[in-house]
């Protein structure tokens, strides 16, 4: 009995044995997994040979950006030339849809979804998760390296006196205009220090025809971005809220800009009007690319599209301006500016490593990308607009760097965002949009935005 049972124990070891080596043979994802989908997310996941190693640690790094897939796993090769124990894992979410992407991964956070690197597009969006304990504290990381952040970035705003967000892709404002149509009027390029008088002469020598068929000569969109452009020249930092609690909505500027705008879209009939812009939701880059407006105010992230023709085919060179400085106080030169913030997860079982592939990420990883300009320091922005370019005879290469490189360049960051930011610009749309709809005068939106902005602050208090 004895010999039987242990022969049965011996069997069933040897079973057991088997099914063991058996399933440690099986590789059940390949090491060079591409893609993989499902109805929420397209995951990348890139790895070199390692994911069965027990030291490899992987990263899972969440993003919007589906059209830069191939770009992410460049930088990702890259890295684990360094770094081969490290496997990020890409997941895009929104399909290139920023908002989208953010209520999905708010989800996650309140879900608690493990993920160790998160994407903001815009500052405000940034500040308001920064202080949700969204994300991971820098600061010490990056004193442990020996360094603060603006050793090595042009900005790197804080909230509540902490670092949660790296600056990637700097996107400031200028101005593209479609130099067929500019030759076409007998126009100079515009000089570096000209001013939103001068856009307005330009729009009505640069508007042509009537009807369906008409080209204006200016497009503002339906952005909040938009209703405030005045404010960029001449006031530092947030151009509607303070640190002291006040608001810039006395300031006549304020006022001006919007008076200007409608102005120029229902008087001058030079600019599409907005009514136009919101019934038929116009897409911006079309309105542009079909030859429909002549001049586009709007931020650097267009360099890479210019010379896309596949999507938006089209036989003009783009020129390029500043974004005007208002004729009273406006400072040759300042332009507002953003970038997308890259955040290690509060979550994260990895944040030392996360951190440090972010600090790769968005310096050298900006170059081998070739998507934007990056957020560094004294860079080269030109170096940067070379890898963005594939054709470079849709662009006017001499009037981008004259603007690129101006002296008097100034980028003027939102520093300040208080927490009730979105909600705030939101609502001042809301209300220029009735006054660009004629619906109330233009004292009567200064009043209300004003009595509306102290009720958002007293809420949020």
């Amino acid at each position: 009995m004895k010999t039987i049972k242990r022969g049965i124990t011996l069997l069933l070891v040897l079973s057991l044995l088997a099914a063991l080596l058996s399933a440690c043979g099986k590789d059940t994802s390949s090491d060079n997994e591409v893609t993989t989908s499902s109805d929420e997310a397209t995951t990348d996941t890139t790895t070199e040979g390692t994911a069965n190693d027990d030291d490899t640690i992987t990263l899972k790094f969440l993003s919007w950006q589906t059209n830069m897939k191939e770009q992410d796993l460049l930088a990702v090769e890259e890295y684990q030339k360094t770094h081969p124990n490290i496997n990020v894992q890409f997941e895009y979410y929104g399909d290139q849809n920023a908002q989208e992407y953010l209520k999905k991964v708010d989800l996650m956070v309140m879900g608690g979804d493990e993920m160790d690197i998160i994407m903001c597009s815009n500052f405000a969006d940034f500040a308001k998760r920064a202080t949700s304990n969204t994300y991971y504290p820098l600061k010490d990381l990056f004193a442990q390296e020996g360094k603060a952040a603006t050793d090595i970035y042009a900005f790197a705003p804080e909230v509540d006196n902490e670092l949660y967000g790296i600056p990637g892709d700097w996107k400031s404002w200028f101005v593209l205009i479609n130099k067929n149509f500019l030759d076409e009027a007998g126009l100079d390029i515009p000089s570096l220090d000209w001013t939103w008088d001068d856009y307005r002469d330009y729009a009505v020598k640069l508007t042509k025809g009537e009807g369906p068929t008409k080209r204006y000569g200016s497009y503002f969109h339906t952005w909040d971005t938009f209703a405030v452009m005045g404010l960029f020249s001449t006031h530092l930092d947030n151009s509607v809220a303070n640190p002291d609690g006040t608001f810039n909505f006395d300031d006549p500027v304020f006022k001006n800009w919007i008076d200007f705008r409608k102005e120029m879209e229902n008087v001058d009939k030079t600019s599409l009007p907005y009514a136009d812009a919101k019934s038929m939701s116009a897409n911006y880059r079309a309105k542009f690319f079909n030859g429909e407006v002549a001049m586009l105010p709007i931020g650097t992230w267009m360099l890479a599209e210019i010379d896309d023709q596949d999507k938006f085919p089209h036989d003009f060179v783009t020129t390029f301006a500043p974004l005007p400085k208002w004729s009273e106080g406006g400072e040759e030169g300042r332009t507002f500016t953003e970038s997308h913030f890259y955040s290690v997860a509060a979550n994260s079982k990895h944040p030392q490593e996360a951190y440090e592939f972010l600090r790769f990420f968005t310096t050298e990883g900006m170059k081998l990308r070739g998507v934007s300009i990056s957020a560094e320091k004294n860079v080269d922005k030109m170096e940067f607009v070379n890898n963005l370019i594939d054709d470079e005879q849709y662009y006017d290469m001499e009037a981008l760097e004259s603007v690129l490189n101006n002296p008097e360049w100034e980028d003027n960051i939102y520093t300040f965002v208080p927490t009730y930011q979105k909600t705030l610009m939101t609502m001042v749309l809301e209300e220029a949009e009735k006054y660009l709809l004629d619906v109330m005068s233009s004292d009567e939106m200064v009043e209300t935005i004003k009595a509306r902005a102290e009720q958002i602050k007293a809420d949020e208090e």
